[in-house]
């Protein structure tokens, strides 16, 4: 539905935790620490033939401001190669960018200058960013132009990511009230809601990406896990806080769930 050409960058907005080892030797940290860190993303980078502009000092590092700045500064110092913007979850590219409303003129500096602000006082981090970078003034002053004719930060990111084809991320339930400002950030840029998962596993596939966010549907890939579904019954009932109580009957099987009917997802994964 998009296309991107070969060899470009993604301006991912990605974070990884610390992980820790059991005493029996078991990695433990959230799932997208362990996705990071892992031989798939790489593979994944080399598949689609599309790179992330940070490197991975920056999308592990424990500060999320500072691993937030270099991002930013990456993806500009790379603007011109960013095929697409994305983030695990829409407000992570909300609140970034209102960061960059008050950090813009240092990370045009750090541009023009290519050095890296003081307030980036991971020695990793720096070393990482420090080595992708050139002084670039031309450029600093064509970001620091388009800044400053921006009307309230409308179109910001088609603005400074002129080959950018979409924003994509999950959208979806608890990430819809981020929208409208993700909407005003992006402009014209299509906003693709990303696929349905949980912790324990992915569920399903937004097999219309075209679609926009708040009419996104999923449809359940059965291989990925073994799905039941827990009927909710609502309350019938004048009084407000009753109106969201439930009532649950037995799981169903995939095959059985019913049009217009709600559901909690039940999955027991492979392990």
């Amino acid at each position: 539905v998009f296309p991107i050409k070969a060899g470009g960058r993604i301006l991912e907005f990605i974070y990884s935790g610390k992980q820790f080892q059991t005493k029996g030797g078991m990695k433990v940290g959230t799932a997208t620490t362990h996705y990071f860190d892992s031989a798939e993303f790489k593979i994944k980078q080399k598949q689609t033939k599309a790179f992330t502009c940070s490197p991975v000092e920056v999308i592990s590092s424990s500060d999320h401001k500072q691993s937030t700045y270099c991002h930013l500064l990456l993806g500009l110092f790379f603007s011109e190669k960013v095929e697409f913007v994305t983030s695990t979850f829409a407000y992570t590219i909300v609140e970034a960018f209102r960061e960059f409303e008050q950090l813009w003129e240092e990370i045009c500096r750090d541009i023009r200058e290519g050095d890296l602000s003081p307030r980036i006082t991971s020695l990793v981090m720096r070393k990482a960013v420090l080595e992708l970078i050139s002084p670039a003034p031309l450029l600093a002053s064509i970001i620091e132009k388009e800044c400053m004719e921006l009307k309230d930060w409308y179109g910001v990111i088609p603005q400074l990511w002129p080959n950018a084809k979409y924003i994509y991320s999950i959208m979806t339930g608890s990430m819809l009230p981020y929208l409208k400002k993700l909407r005003h950030y992006a402009g014209h840029l299509p906003l693709v809601g990303a696929d349905y998962g949980a912790t324990e596993c992915w569920i399903g596939a937004n097999i219309d990406p075209a679609a926009p966010p708040e009419l996104v549907s999923f449809t359940v890939v059965p291989t990925f896990a073994y799905f039941e579904f827990l009927p909710l019954h609502r309350h019938r009932s004048q009084d407000a806080a009753a109106m969201h109580e439930f009532t649950e009957a037995q799981p169903v099987r995939l095959s059985q769930v019913e049009l217009g009917e709600e559901y909690e997802v039940v999955v027991t994964t492979f392990t």
